[in-house]
């Protein structure tokens, strides 16, 4: 009678549980994004494919940086945030920040942030340390910051002799376009298209890739929404991989794409041409062992910060 008596208890308390995990579940996602920044998925997100696989609504806010997807989260009012900065995502976490890394976006060379010197400045590689005691536009606490520090280490200026200004690359773009700053650094298909009207690469994409100065874009996770919703986590990023595998294999919309990154298609082939869209397993290599890994460690990045078990692997 004992052991009756207590399956059914059992039974009872499992199915407590089972019910509580699914009222738990959320009634919408929250997802963080940028534009000018063009990715397979977003073919999905115009497309209702994260709806349709989520079985929830799913809200995309696009938003200027990395570090304002930070605030958003923490805020409560991101759950997701989608090609986070990886910089952004390191300062948080440095600072307790209860966010988790569960996949990279891509891999990307200089071709999609980068520094702009202005024609008029006559400033170069060849003469760099001209930029010191110069206003220079730097969207702080992002990749671009993260480029702007590794491109002055290869052509030998000091960051600390110039009057580095917060700027986000839209604004940066028209500093230097209006003459306000002789360098911008920025990211963002259209934002580099129009700097370039007046200025012209540091570091050519070669060199920078030789200098081995490589950017790697995220998706983090407020760990609430992770714990509450492991589910929805997983199934976000088997959309996201599902349509990097259609990009590889060269069927993505590419018109789709480009309207909703509000771009011009040229301007999108030539944005999304320089990311590597990595497979499940070269992103679980990456995160445990490869170039994202090396990055975390290099900046000294608390451990525990990465959660590879999300993968469709």
């Amino acid at each position: 009678m004992k052991k009756i008596i207590s399956l059914i208890l059992g039974s009872i308390v499992a199915f407590t549980l089972s019910m509580s995990a699914a009222f738990s579940a959320a009634n919408e996602v929250r997802v963080a994004f940028f534009l000018e920044w063009p990715t397979p998925n977003q073919e999905d997100k115009v497309k209702k494919t994260f709806e349709d696989a989520l079985g929830v609504p799913v809200k995309w806010t696009n938003f200027a940086n990395g570090g304002a997807m930070t605030d958003a989260m923490l805020a409560g009012d991101i759950d997701i945030s989608y090609s986070q900065g990886l910089v952004p995502f390191i300062n948080a976490v440095k600072s307790n920040a209860p966010l988790k890394l569960v996949d990279i976006a891509m891999e990307y060379g200089m071709g999609g942030t980068t520094c702009i010197t202005s024609k008029a400045s006559g400033i170069t590689k060849a003469n760099a340390s001209e930029l010191e005691g110069k206003k220079v536009a730097v969207p702080l606490g992002t990749m671009a910051e993260y480029v702007f520090d590794e491109s002055m280490k290869v052509v030998g200026a000091d960051r600390k002799k110039m009057d580095v200004i917060q700027m986000d690359p839209e604004e940066g773009a028209a500093a230097i376009v209006s003459g306000d700053v002789v360098m911008a650094c920025l990211f963002g298909g259209n934002s580099i298209k129009s700097a370039l009207t007046v200025g012209t690469r540091l570091l050519t994409v070669q060199e920078a890739r030789d200098a081995g100065i490589l950017g790697i874009d995220i998706t983090s996770v407020t760990t609430k929404f992770m714990k509450e919703n492991p589910g929805m986590v997983r199934t976000f990023i088997e959309v996201t991989h599902e349509a990097n595998a259609r990009y590889r294999a060269g069927k993505s919309n590419l018109n789709i794409i480009a309207k909703d990154a509000e771009m011009k298609l040229a301007d999108m082939k030539d944005t999304i041409g320089g990311f590597k869209f990595l497979t499940p397993a070269e992103t679980k290599k990456s995160m445990e062992s490869g170039n994202l890994d090396a990055f975390l460690k290099g900046m000294d990045t608390p451990r525990g910060s990465v959660d590879t078990s999300f993968l469709p692997l």
